[in-house]
Order: structure tokens, then C-alpha cells, then sequence
């Protein structure tokens, strides 16, 4: 019997969980992508709403696959036996999920298996089928047309109403996966809080920060794997794919026992988290320390599974926004500040022979304007201090996690500490960094006479300064670093504006 590849990518993923402000749709939405590559266990499915609950592997215990190779973040590899099977799945799958989540598609193509040939031949044709699908305009099935009557909110047809409240599918759909979402958990836990506004996870200065972060050169390692893996020794892949899920998901449950205050970390709420991705939305006041937990959580639990085979790594982007900032934006500032970070590591590890894989770091920016629209653009218009002398960058970042020769997070978050006190020049540095747009030399002057007033406590700053970076010191606070001019008291004062400070 003829074998194939088949393959089942999601689209419009960050449409549909993304385009709202209100935290019960975005968590809704979370919940109804989750269920998609979830354990499909028949008790469980009983009492879930949602529809599409465990709809990839269900195809397993159905017996439409026979093997699952990869079943995480939207994604689904899988071999199938025999045309018949194929076509079940190829007619039924796409009207099983879009109709039930309203708003995503899904491509899918399939590659016949001939024992002859690597899996990383068969794979590659794959990926270039999908992209081709993917390229092709679809259609969501939503069959609540009405052409009269729309919800306010979306503009689309109305499916429901709801104490007034004119709700379309899509809406109501996420409203249910939140509900079920709130049940679930409330079993385990009566005292569990169901989250429906972003109030109840921003801090006292309704401040939030939404973390995303990614896996660094699974694209090599995978590729790797791929080119020693043939029909019959398709379970190192499977096993892999799944060691990689069950590492991020752990790292993520063990960062937040790591929060002290209870209370703090019942405030990080994970929107994606699967295979080595995580986008998580968190109170400010933790955002560094979580983001820091959960990474060197994922480095030693992939280095301790043998199906992964090596110490993994990851860099991570923190936006942080007002509670009311529109949440897309803010996800958008955060995968690029985890890109730029990517950048930066993987040009250091490049340059370090000694290094086996791109080191964990991170970036995060506090958005103080109306919209995102680059990364780049936020650095020439907010983060370059120009005056007749010199340009001084204030994206003093990445921060690692591991690297002696790199600014590290811990130095950060000690300076932070010192930086916070009430004795600190914390006012005058903001007066500095306003004349340093100006001139040099009157930056240099407000520098000494800060100097003076804190000459007792100068050795203490002096030496977390040295910490972050040998060329720092109280009286040299800008220093030639990634080819320019910067200065790290910027996002000290970030992280102090949008936290007062770390516990």
C-alpha cells in the first residue's frame, strides 16, 4: 500500500487570536489553537465545547494516520496509508476546523513516501507544496451571512445576541473556549481566577508586557535530523518534535513557580506556547525575571532529554505597553525585539568558535507612542540621542543569559536594584540624558556634579556598572559597543518607569 507525507500547516494564526483588546477573546482564541494539537482523550472530549478539541491526533486514533510526526503550533506531520484514507482526511479536515474557528484556514498537500528516498527529500517537497497552497487566497467558512445585521465590534454578521451585546461567530466561538477554559481550571482549582480583563494582569501603573519567545537553530538541528531519518526510522523524529513541546511547556510551568509573590505569578498568561515557541502576556513587574526563569528552564530541560540530544537555546523579545494599547501592536514590537535579538546572538556565536549553538538572550522596549511600525524606526526616532558631537544609542541590549563577554540580565536586574533606591541619582539621570541631546560637554558637566552628590555610595554603582560592561563606570556612562556610541541608563530608567523597580 502506497504511503504518503501529508502535512497541515494553520493560517492566520496571529489574526485570530491577536486582532482584539479584550483579554477573554485573546485567551478564547489561545485556548481553540491549543486544542487543536492536544491529547485526545474521549472522557475529556465529553465535556469540552470546543469542537475542534484534539482534532490531529483524534485522526490517529480513528485511524486515518499511521504515524504522527509533528503535532505542535499549528503545524501537523503525519504518514498515511493508502489513497482512501488520504482523501478522508484532505475532504473533512479543513471544513472540521474552519467552520469551527471562524476567522483561520488551513493549508494541507501531501507527498507519496517511496522507500527509496530520504525523509529530507520527501519533507522538502512537502514545505514547497504548502508554500504554494498557502500563497492561494481561501475562503472562511462562516455560515452566519447576514447582510443587514453587524456586529459593531468586527463588522461582521451578527451569530448571536447577548444582553444586547451583538456577537458574530467568530467572537462568540472564543468567548465559549474561555469559558470552558475558566471550568477546567476552576475544578482543579476553586480559588482559580478567571482573567477577562487585561486590569486584572497589568500592575499598579497599568502596565503590561507581552514576552514572546523563540528557539534558536532548530532549523539546522531539524535539518539534521531530517537527512538521517528514512521510512523506517521515522520515530527519532516524532520523538524529538515531542521532547521539544514538552521542554517549552515545562520551562514555561516552572518559570512561574519561580515568581515569590503567588500573587504575581498567577499574572502570566501563555497565549502560545508550543513546540519552541512561547508568547505569554505578564504584569510588568515581572517580565524580566520570568523571561530570564524560563529560559534557562528550557536550556537545561532540553540538555537533560536524550531525544533532543544537546543543550537547546532561545532569545526572547519583552514589549511592554498600557493595559489599553492595542494588543496587536505590542505582539508585533515583541517578535521583533525577539528577531533583533536573534540577530545579535547568532552574529556573536558566529564569531566564537568555541560556541556550539547562538546564545539565550533577550531585548524589551517600553512603547510610549500611538502605534509600531519597525523595530529600526523605534531606534531612530525614540532610542538615538543626536548632538553636535556624536550619535548615543540607548539600545544597550541584548541581555544574556550565560555570556561573560555580553551584558548579562542578572547585571541588569542588580543595577536595577541599586538604581531604584530612594538615594539614587535616578531624576538627575533622566536631566542627563536630556542634555546629552544637547551637547557633550553639558552632559559631562551634570555627570560630575551627580558624582559629587552621591560620592559616598559611588564605589557601590561603580561596580554593578563594571558588571554589565568592563567600559562602564559613574563617570563613563556611554561606551562604544555593536559599532556605536550607547549608554544602558535609558533602559534602566525603562524598566524603573514601568515597574518602580524590581523585588
Amino acid at each position: 500500500m502506497e504511503k504518503y507525507l501529508y502535512g497541515v500547516s494553520v493560517q492566520g494564526i496571529q489574526g485570530f487570536i491577536y486582532k482584539t483588546n479584550e483579554l477573554k477573546e485573546i485567551i478564547g482564541a489561545s485556548e481553540i489553537i491549543d486544542g487543536l494539537g492536544q491529547e485526545f482523550k474521549p472522557d475529556q472530549n465529553s465535556q469540552n465545547t470546543n469542537k475542534i478539541y484534539a482534532v490531529f491526533d483524534r485522526l490517529k486514533k480513528e485511524g486515518l494516520v499511521d504515524n504522527v510526526l509533528l503535532n505542535a503550533a499549528g503545524n501537523f506531520r503525519a504518514i498515511v496509508s493508502g489513497k482512501e484514507n488520504l482523501s478522508k482526511i484532505v475532504l473533512d479536515l479543513p471544513k472540521r476546523i474552519m467552520q469551527n474557528a471562524c476567522g483561520i484556514t488551513i493549508s494541507q498537500a501531501a507527498v507519496e513516501f517511496k522507500n527509496d528516498k530520504k525523509y529530507k527529500d520527501i519533507s522538502y517537497e512537502l514545505e514547497k507544496r504548502l508554500k504554494i497552497q498557502r500563497n492561494k487566497p481561501s475562503i472562511t467558512l462562516d455560515p452566519s451571512l447576514n447582510l443587514m445585521l453587524l456586529s459593531p465590534k468586527t463588522a461582521r454578521a451578527v451569530y448571536k445576541i447577548k444582553n444586547e451585546e451583538k456577537i458574530d461567530l467568530s467572537s462568540y466561538q472564543k468567548y465559549t473556549a474561555h469559558k470552558a477554559w475558566f471550568d477546567k481550571n476552576r475544578q482543579k482549582n476553586d480559588k482559580f481566577v478567571e482573567l477577562k480583563e487585561f486590569s486584572q494582569i497589568s500592575n499598579s501603573k497599568n502596565k503590561l508586557a507581552i514576552i514572546h519567545a523563540d528557539g534558536n537553530g532548530l532549523g539546522v538541528l531539524v535539518k539534521e535530523l531530517s537527512s538521517r531519518v528514512n521510512l523506517n526510522n521515522l520515530d527519532e523524529i516524532t520523538k524529538f518534535s515531542k521532547a521539544l513541546d514538552k521542554a517549552t511547556k515545562s520551562a514555561f510551568k516552572n518559570a512561574k513557580e519561580t515568581i515569590k509573590d503567588l500573587k504575581d505569578s498567577e499574572k502570566i498568561k501563555h497565549i502560545i506556547l508550543s513546540g519552541d515557541d512561547m508568547t505569554a502576556v505578564c504584569s510588568a513587574d515581572i517580565a524580566l525575571e520570568f523571561s530570564k526563569a524560563f529560559m534557562k528552564e528550557f536550556e537545561r530541560l532540553t540538555q537533560e532529554d536524550g531525544d533532543i540530544k544537546g543543550k537547546l537555546t532561545m532569545c526572547a523579545g519583552i514589549a511592554y505597553c498600557n493595559e489599553k494599547y492595542p494588543f496587536h501592536y505590542a505582539v508585533l514590537l515583541a517578535e521583533a525585539l525577539c528577531g533583533a535579538a536573534k540577530k545579535h546572538s547568532k552574529a556573536y556565536y558566529v564569531k566564537e568558535p568555541n560556541k556550539d549553538i547562538a546564545p539565550s538572550c533577550l531585548m524589551f522596549h517600553n512603547i510610549q507612542s500611538s502605534n509600531f511600525q519597525s523595530w529600526d524606526k523605534f531606534i531612530q526616532d525614540e532610542l538615538t540621542i543626536r548632538n553636535e558631537d556624536a550619535e548615543i544609542r540607548c539600545d544597550f541590549g541584548p541581555y544574556y543569559i550565560n555570556e561573560k563577554e555580553q551584558a548579562k540580565v542578572d547585571d541588569l536586574i542588580n543595577l536595577v536594584k541599586i538604581y531604584s533606591g530612594d538615594d539614587s541619582p535616578k531624576s538627575k539621570l533622566r536631566e542627563w540624558l536630556k542634555e546629552l541631546g544637547v551637547s557633550s560637554k553639558y552632559a559631562k558637566n551634570m555627570l560630575d556634579r551627580i558624582n559629587e552628590i552621591l560620592e559616598s555610595k559611588k564605589e557601590s554603582f561603580d561596580k554593578a556598572l563594571k558588571s554589565l560592561h568592563s567600559s562602564l563606570s559613574s563617570e563613563t556612562l556611554t561606551i562604544q559597543k555593536d559599532g556605536s556610541q550607547k549608554t544602558p541608563i535609558y533602559d534602566i530608567l525603562q524598566i524603573l518607569s514601568v515597574s518602580g523597580g524590581i523585588k
